[in-house]
């Protein structure tokens, strides 16, 4: 594979390469996402081609890899474009995935406005890990591939089948596939005292204004009730109670 190498802080690819992770309309109008992290690279490189490695002069990876092209860098454009203090040696530049069809669902999450990267990442990979067949994520959402998004996502970002969309897509898309809208609501009722109809799709809102109320007026809504004195709980944290408490339902359907 073609290899070459930079050491100059203001080369133009170096700047291209910031603005990947910076700017959102930049990634997406290139189609292409900044990833650093070496159990992540680790973790993505037997299903994904890297357009670009960039690697710390002699550090060699320890997996096999698929990559148009390496660029060996010094310590401190690997910062720069890492945005990391102290980045470990590799990053690699890599092509968007396309948006999921999400077809044939049984369980599906869906992220109204969330606005926190960490929050949207966290709710990505208990989704993933916990068996949900996908995520619907709709406009007015935090980026996905948001640098601290994907941190809290690990690999989930490209393992989970995932799409972005606005509240028509989404209501023609659960109208489609006959789900069940629940929805998580701070004055909804005990969600494990309700009789769960498979399939289904979860609705989690923004930390600050809750949900859409086109949604919220389609949903049956639901809430974890509280024993301590305590009246919410963070979304990533409520949205993985009852994810987990769901997804044993959804694997009997």
């Amino acid at each position: 594979m073609p290899t070459q190498e930079l050491s100059s802080l203001g080369h133009p690819y170096v700047k291209h390469l910031v603005k990947l992770r910076l700017d959102r309309n930049y990634r997406y109008q290139e189609g292409l996402v900044l990833v650093s992290g070496l159990n992540l690279l680790r973790d993505l490189a037997p299903q994904i081609s890297f357009k670009t490695l960039l690697l710390t002069h002699g550090y060699q990876p320890d997996f096999s890899y698929r990559s148009q092209q390496v660029c060996y860098v010094s310590y401190d454009i690997l910062k720069k474009v890492s945005g990391l203090i102290k980045p470990e040696p590799l990053v690699a530049e890599i092509y968007m995935p396309e948006p999921a069809p999400l077809k044939n669902l049984r369980a599906l999450l869906i992220l109204d406005g969330i606005a926190d990267p960490g929050n949207l990442g966290t709710l990505l990979r208990t989704a993933l890990a916990l068996g949900w067949d996908g995520a619907f994520i709709t406009q007015g959402s935090t980026d996905p591939y948001n640098e601290k998004a994907l941190r809290a996502a690990k690999t989930a970002t490209f393992k989970l089948a995932w799409r972005q969309g606005n509240i028509s897509e989404l209501v023609a898309l659960l109208k489609k596939n006959h789900l069940k809208l629940y929805a998580a609501d701070a004055r909804g009722h005990n969600f494990r005292e309700i009789s769960v109809v498979v399939p289904l799709a979860l609705a989690l809102g923004n930390e600050a204004h809750g949900l859409s109320p086109e949604l919220k007026n389609q949903a049956q809504l639901i809430a974890v009730a509280m024993s301590g004195p305590m009246e919410s709980l963070n979304v990533a944290s409520a949205g993985a109670i009852i994810m987990h408490c769901l997804a044993p339902a959804c694997s009997k359907s």
